[in-house]
């Protein structure tokens, strides 16, 4: 349910997409945490229809904790790294240990820098792919549930493109498993530009 039609070369593209920003979380995520090895799943790569989005996250009033920076330059893009609350739990507590996972104002500041590294993340792989200037504003947080979250950022871009992008991975430490997603939100036109910038039509 929820996944477009998509050709291989454009699948192919998103999955390229997915590897390096993997890439590049996993090395700033390891110098977040001392050195510590920190593996990601590849991610799946898909491009979903945008109202069945908090059905695809596990519904639309499944609580989530989410991350979401919004890029201006050559492309207006919002990306958004968002998680079940217990995988937000398990992270807070990797990060702050003793701190039993609470949002509290050091919870969600931890919450900020992972998601704010993870967005990027895949902000600058868009970058890398495209030569596109792509530049991220300041990270926003938001505890709520999932339906609430997408509809928050529908009505900030005033969303009329009917696909978004999303990509489902896992992060993992020795001591934790966080499984999460990003979602890029493009704006008007802005999707067909990447594809026509990497010569798929």
């Amino acid at each position: 349910m929820g996944e477009q039609r998509i050709d291989k070369t454009k699948l192919d593209v998103l999955k390229e997409l997915a590897n390096i920003g993997v890439g590049n979380a996993v090395t700033s995520l390891s110098t977040m945490l001392n050195e510590e090895k920190i593996n990601m799943d590849v991610p799946s790569a898909r491009l979903v229809l945008l109202q069945d989005v908090p059905e695809l996250l596990g519904g639309a009033e499944l609580p989530v904790a989410g991350v979401y920076i919004e890029s201006s330059g050559d492309a207006d893009l919002t990306i958004l790294f968002v998680l079940p609350l217990d995988s937000g739990v398990n992270l807070i507590s990797t990060l702050v240990p003793g701190s039993n996972g609470l949002f509290d104002e050091m919870g969600i500041s931890v919450l900020t820098e992972v998601g704010n590294i993870l967005t990027t993340s895949y902000l600058n792989a868009l970058s890398f792919m495209t030569n596109l200037l792509l530049i991220p504003n300041p990270p926003e947080v938001a505890v709520d549930m999932s339906g609430a979250i997408i509809s928050t950022i529908m009505a900030e871009k005033y969303m009329v493109e009917d696909e978004v992008v999303l990509l489902s991975t896992a992060l993992k430490s020795m001591k934790t498993r966080i499984e999460g997603h990003i979602l890029i939100f493009p704006d008007a036109g802005a999707l067909k530009k990447i594809f026509t910038l990497l010569g798929i039509r």
